[in-house]
């Protein structure tokens, strides 16, 4: 072999190991300034609850402040666009939703990002059932009521949700094809503008986040008919699994944290473990409980495959609709 053949793979030798031991040093180092962490919608709903909260838990666990930046738009396209395209240190992270990790991709035709290319995932933070809701003034009390209603009147029952292949479309879709019922959908630009037309009797049905419509439930001003995870669920005593009713039924919303392609390693590796001591923490248990959140946790790669399961489902759910790219 020629010297210059090998000098040329010593240089490259060194330099593969001085690049490994950067990013080893930088995993070492990290977190040395305040981390952003994007939720992909405005304050004050269950995305925004638990990213503050696992905000809060994780600058505990880092010794660094983790910073709530809220940037909502186009169903939380936005925020995640903005993460994707962020230099991959560690320093800005995305509490990720089943909206801005899959279903974005086939409701726009221009989400500015690839959901599977452009992110590395982090932890697994939880799960929380969306819940059937109606007014009072309806006379339906469960599932079987709303069931029995849509068979016999196809087509007058409508239902508003946060817009086309939001988790409440979804939800309805569902319903429709497995009970094999007639529900009009009625889109919306968010959830309070279909829970505000709820409250006030001008639509029959919608669905939200069990924690964001747990106030109104116990306050009486709407009425919960069932909640979308395959099991009851103890935030709300006396509401059925839609399961019940429409077996085989089960879509859970889920928060995870993202970080940008490339981001090294040792980085997302120091993040899930904080993530993880976060999650396991009795308090952070108990904060949970109240918001009707299961936490899951688990390792990065847990994640990758809970990921890849639900592209498939959401693929097969959403090409059985007329959801089309707008």
């Amino acid at each position: 072999m020629k010297f210059s053949h090998l000098l040329r793979g010593w240089t490259l030798g060194i330099a593969a190991a001085a690049a490994l031991g950067a990013a080893g040093q930088a995993g070492a180092a990290w977190p040395e300034q305040p981390v952003r962490l994007v939720v992909p919608f405005a304050a004050g709903g269950t995305t925004d609850l638990l990213g503050r909260l696992m905000a809060e838990g994780l600058g505990a666990e880092l010794g660094q402040s983790v910073v709530v930046v809220n940037k909502a738009g186009a169903g939380g396209s936005l925020g995640a666009s903005e993460v994707a395209h962020a230099q991959p240190d560690g320093y800005t992270l995305l509490l990720g939703t089943p909206g801005t990790q899959i279903i974005n991709a086939y409701v726009y035709k221009k989400i500015g990002y690839d959901p599977v290319k452009d992110f590395a995932p982090v932890a697994y933070v939880a799960q929380v059932p969306n819940v059937v809701l109606t007014h009072p003034g309806s006379g339906l009390k469960n599932m079987d009521d709303l069931l029995r209603t849509a068979r016999a009147e196809p087509g007058r029952l409508n239902w508003g949700s946060p817009g086309v292949g939001s988790s409440g479309h979804l939800a309805l879709e569902m319903i429709k094809r497995m009970g094999k019922v007639d529900i009009r959908h009625v889109p919306y630009k968010g959830a309070s503008q279909a829970n505000n037309d709820l409250l006030g009797g001008q639509i029959d049905l919608s669905a939200d986040n069990l924690p964001t419509a747990l106030p109104l439930i116990k306050a009486g001003k709407l009425v919960a008919l069932g909640v979308t995870s395959a099991q009851p669920v103890p935030a709300a005593p006396g509401v059925a699994a839609i399961a019940q009713s429409v077996p085989g039924f089960e879509l859970t919303s889920w928060f995870v944290v993202m970080a940008p392609a490339g981001t090294p390693q040792a980085v997302i590796d120091k993040l899930n473990a904080a993530a993880q001591r976060v999650l396991d923490a009795p308090a952070t248990r108990e904060r949970l409980a109240t918001l009707a959140a299961q936490p899951i946790g688990g390792t990065p790669q847990a994640l990758a495959q809970h990921l890849q399961t639900e592209r498939e489902k959401y693929r097969v759910l959403i090409e059985g609709t007329d959801i089309r790219p707008e």
